[in-house]
């Protein structure tokens, strides 16, 4: 389903380039919840990223349902995040002015579901984790574990393949974190689910697999792929491209202007003024010539 073959990553610093990844191979199941484990600057988000196709890697490849990614363009790495991927951050990215149930049909819009179904679909996930009572609510108005919620059901919404978490229970105190890793582990009996984490209890308990990361290379994998998991494996790609309808990015910007209204009023109050004071000197200057012209017929 998933493959990475000596997956490199280098950055440039300076006249120096630091290797984040160092050759990764490994090779991920259909259904099962692996954890990263290591230090802080050893790669492991660096590979989560690579993974969800947010970054890209530097020299090896990335197969995805037996599908080399070498000569991916843009518009398929979108419509492999799209379609794909779910992701789940440790700071949940949610949208402050938009309400839960909006953020959670977010994740529809580019995909061109209709409004009726994105709303289906997006109380049902909320529904899964819990959430269906606060769906009118807004960000601010939830506690944090009740947000990683909102952030899990944005995820599951498309029903994407593969679930990634990057610490999502570092900004959670422990009777949260083990509500949030249960909804997790549940999730990961029909998919995949790689999360990274600093937390080797949590791991233990509530992971299939754990792969230990050290200065960019795997040097343990509690449950490697093997011959046997291939044969079981079945490929199964999601096809499909991202596709905003007019009408939805539409009453999106009308929305995204109508919550923030000081902002509108003083951009547009600045863009008035710099469309005045181009008029002014384009008048001006039209009227300046036309007066030189005048003055150069009278006089000849």
């Amino acid at each position: 389903m998933l493959k990475l073959e000596n997956i490199t990553k280098d950055y440039i610093s300076g006249d120096s380039v630091v290797q984040a990844l160092k050759g990764i191979n490994i090779e991920f199941r259909k259904s099962e919840f692996v954890s990263i484990l290591g230090q802080s600057g050893c790669g492991k988000t660096t590979l989560l990223n690579i993974i969800g196709g947010l970054d890209r890697y530097t020299k090896g490849d990335l197969i995805i349902n037996g599908k080399s990614t070498k000569k991916f363009k843009d518009k398929d790495w979108d419509a492999y995040r799209n379609y794909s991927i779910g992701f789940v951050f440790q700071s949940y990215n949610l949208i402050p002015h938009q309400t839960v149930l909006s953020n959670v049909e977010l994740a529809l819009t580019i995909s061109g579901v209709s409004k009726k179904e994105r709303r289906k679909r997006a109380i049902k996930a909320l529904e899964d984790v819990g959430l269906k009572e606060q769906i009118n609510k807004k960000p601010n108005q939830l506690s944090g574990g009740q947000m990683q919620r909102v952030a899990i059901a944005r995820a599951l919404v498309n029903n994407p393949d593969i679930i990634l978490a990057d610490e999502p229970t570092g900004a959670l105190d422990t009777k949260t974190s083990v509500q949030i890793m249960e909804i997790l582990k549940e999730i990961s009996k029909d998919k995949l689910i790689i999360m990274v984490t600093h937390n080797p209890d949590l791991a233990e308990k509530y992971s299939t697999r754990i792969v230990k990361i050290l200065d960019g290379l795997i040097t343990d994998d509690s449950k490697p792929f093997t011959d046997e998991d291939k044969k079981q494996e079945e490929n199964k790609a999601k096809l499909g491209r991202t596709s905003m309808k007019f009408f939805t990015a539409l009453r999106l910007s009308l929305n995204n202007l109508m919550t923030k209204k000081g902002r509108t009023i003083l951009t547009s109050f600045a863009g008035s003024i710099g469309i005045i004071g181009i008029a002014l000197i384009l008048a001006i200057s039209t009227g300046v010539q036309n007066y030189i012209d005048r003055v150069e017929e009278e006089t000849l």
